[in-house]
């Protein structure tokens, strides 16, 4: 056998990562072989016997002063030394470590910066930070050559480390253990590249210059890798951990083609999982997210009774809008500006199921691909699929657009003849106290007012009687549901104060027809309702004998009752005629052209917040408190008009009816002061709306807060 190959193989043999114990081992079994040798071929008395022949026929250990044992991470591996090295041995040399080096097999000539002892100490996110160097030893120009591809060690390990760790953690989440399943895809391509080039180097067919044109493409892609798994490491949430995966890579600059198409592969298969959970929650209605990881929680008992199964009385707009619970820490930052529909597509996919609605469901496999737009589009679709169905259900099988003109008449008082025949129908209850007022007698009273109207759902209005007042009312809606406090009780309100009306809608109607904007427009309705009866009682004046004897009369005080009641109708106007007619007016055109129930509801709730905003001021209670306060004053006239009978002293009935004149001017003015304060701070705040409102209303007002002029 060739001496020179024999060392070669010795030597390859023992560079294959022995142990230090496997390596005493073996050469104390040599020894103990070549003693037994001696001790034989002393007791036969020939060294030269044919076992003797055969030991002294293999070849010594290597005895070369070139060779050094070095420990390596735990191995003791030899190395040579390189400075009696050729140029050519030392290129092959650091060819093959520089292979190990980048499959994490430790190498003597390639070290880290610190020390291997402290590598175990140090947390696998830093190791991705750790700096290789190279051998002093080597030749400048091969170093020159690798330096570059050294952080690809660091870069590797830290990858390697975090597929290891992820696969065995019992607990991971889906998220992390996706993008660890992605790593492994990619990286496949990786382990054969490193594969081919030690092949290559066995069949001599690869120098330094081509292995570092083969390597380097992975120096970028690894270094993305290696900063993904440091995220993934974070304490983050898989929406969480998925968004500034996102993000990191919206802020890469890719020179590179094939990086990014490889790296936006990566995290398409991260995402998977997630969008899975997205997918069938849109287009089936179904939550199924073991690990909490959705942005939409179901917050019914997993073995409560199936919504399927309630009842109408049951299934009500508090039923939906309790039941699931949006958690946006949850929706990752892609997903952003499709929050709404998701959430609402498999919402309105459930509603429909309660309905016993059947309609085709999509199944359309949703990706999200960075840059790409197909995600949103399916998204959209899966929205207005079911959002679509709600509408059409609603406006054609139960009518919703009727029912939305009933609001207009009835609680805008705006059916001919329906306000006026309440008022007299309803006349002697409203005068009283409304602890005297028996709920069931109004409703009877309400009913009978209704007996001559061909409106096929009257019977679904109804009579209430409120314990607070319109403007503690209005107050309460303002405030969060949480702070709230108890509604204050004023069994001091009069029928007229207190008396409002409610529209009992069933389900589904109570979806679009709930308690809040139904409570919004009471507020409303309890305001028009007071000016009504105001200016009713204004109008009986001097019209209804009583007990057979004429009342005192004046100029005087029929030019007040007139200026009273021009007033009240002036406040009816600008509420009705020129807040709440033209907005209504245009929501139900939105009503007409709808295409989907979420158009429809959020014109409903922005037009009953102008109302209310621009109607009623609400910005400040107190200008709807100064309405009934207003409206008290000229019942109070009406009542002192009324106990002065003709004959009676005309003097005090001047000075009664002057005392009237003044309070009635100072209260309007208190009012115009308020309304232009608020101009003032609107006109600031650049509020154009509530200007123009607040301007027209004190046009309005403007004539009765001035001393009014001597009636002849």
């Amino acid at each position: 056998m060739n001496p020179p190959e024999v060392d070669k193989e010795v030597a390859d043999k023992v560079r294959f990562h022995l142990s230090k114990e496997e390596l005493e081992r073996q050469m104390r079994n040599i020894h103990d072989r070549g003693d037994q040798g001696d001790s034989k071929s002393r007791a036969s008395g020939s060294g030269h016997t044919g076992r003797s022949h055969s030991l002294s026929s293999l070849p010594e250990m290597p005895r070369q002063d070139s060779w050094v044992f070095e420990s390596v991470g735990g191995f003791y591996v030899p190395t040579e030394d390189l400075s009696k090295m050729s140029l050519q041995k030392q290129e092959q040399l650091l060819i093959k470590d520089l292979i190990y080096a980048f499959s994490g097999v430790p190498s003597t000539h390639i070290k880290p910066d610190i020390k291997v002892d402290q590598i175990a100490e140090i947390s696998a996110m830093d190791v991705s930070k750790v700096r290789f160097r190279l051998d002093d030893a080597f030749s400048g120009a091969l170093r020159g050559m690798v330096n570059e591809l050294l952080p690809l060690i660091g870069y590797y390990i830290s990858v390697q480390s975090y597929i290891e760790e992820t696969n065995m953690t019992p607990s991971c989440g889906r998220t992390r253990l996706a993008l660890a399943s992605a790593f492994m895809e990619s990286m496949q391509l990786y382990y054969d590249l490193l594969a081919k080039l030690e092949t290559d180097l066995q069949d001599k067919k690869l120098n330094l210059k081509e292995l570092v044109r083969q390597a380097r493409p992975w120096l970028a892609t690894l270094k993305l890798y290696s900063g993904m798994a440091e995220v993934a490491r974070g304490e983050v949430n898989s929406a969480q951990l998925l968004s500034l995966l996102d993000d990191s890579f919206g802020s890469q600059k890719f020179t590179d083609p094939e990086l990014k198409v490889r790296v936006s592969k990566t995290l398409g298969d991260v995402t998977r999982s997630y969008m899975k959970i997205v997918q069938l929650w849109t287009q089936k209605g179904i939550i199924y997210d073991t690990q909490n990881e959705f942005f939409v929680h179901d917050n019914e008992r997993p073995n409560s009774m199936s919504s399927t199964l309630l009842t109408p009385e049951q299934c009500c707009f508090d039923y939906w809008h309790h039941r699931y619970q949006v958690l946006p820490d949850r929706l990752p930052d892609f997903l952003l500006n499709q929050g709404e529909h998701i959430f609402l597509a498999g919402k309105y996919l459930n509603i429909l199921r309660q309905c016993n609605v059947t309609m085709k469901l999509m199944q359309q496999p949703l990706l999200y691909v960075p840059g790409e737009s197909k995600h949103m589009e399916i998204i959209k679709d899966s929205y207005e699929l079911p959002a679509k169905k709600l509408l059409e259900i609603l406006m054609k099988e139960h009518q919703l657009a009727s029912h939305l003109k009933n609001l207009w008449a009835y609680f805008l008082m705006q059916r001919e003849g329906f306000a006026d025949a309440l008022l007299n129908r309803c006349h002697k209850q409203l005068q009283r106290n409304v602890d005297r007022l028996i709920p069931e007698k109004m409703q009877s009273l309400l009913s009978e007012v209704l007996q001559q109207s061909t409106d096929p759902f009257k019977d679904m209005l109804r009579c209430h009687l409120k314990a607070c007042d319109a403007a503690t009312q209005l107050s309460e809606l303002h405030e969060s549901k949480d702070t709230q406090g108890e509604v204050i009780e004023n069994l001091n309100l009069c029928g007229y104060e207190s008396l409002a009306l409610r529209y009992e809608a069933k389900w589904p109607l109570s979806f679009v027809l709930h308690s809040e904007p139904l409570e919004e427009l009471q507020v409303i309705q309890r305001v028009l309702l007071l000016l009504r009866y105001v200016r009713r009682q204004l109008s009986a004046l001097w019209k209804a004998p009583v007990e057979g004897v004429g009342l005192m009369k004046t100029a005087q005080s029929e030019y007040l009752r007139e200026r009273m009641h021009k007033c009240m109708l002036n406040l009816e106007n600008h509420i009705v005629l020129y807040i709440s007619e033209p907005r209504w007016k245009s929501f139900m055109e939105v009503v007409d052209k709808a295409q989907t129930i979420d158009e429809l509801t959020k014109k409903f709730r922005l037009t009953l917040n102008e109302i209310l905003r621009l109607g009623l001021l609400s910005s400040t209670t107190t200008y709807v408190s100064s309405l009934f306060t207003l409206g008290q004053v000229c019942l109070n006239y009406c009542g002192f008009v009324e106990s002065i009978q003709g004959g009676s002293d005309p003097v005090k009935f001047q000075k009664g009816v002057r005392e009237y004149e003044d309070e009635f001017g100072s209260f309007v003015a208190s009012i115009l002061e308020l309304v232009g304060e608020l101009a003032k701070s609107s006109a600031s705040g650049g509020k154009v709306a509530e200007r123009d409102s607040y301007k027209e209303l004190l046009k309005r007002l403007d004539e009765f807060g001035k001393a009014p002029k001597s009636a002849s």
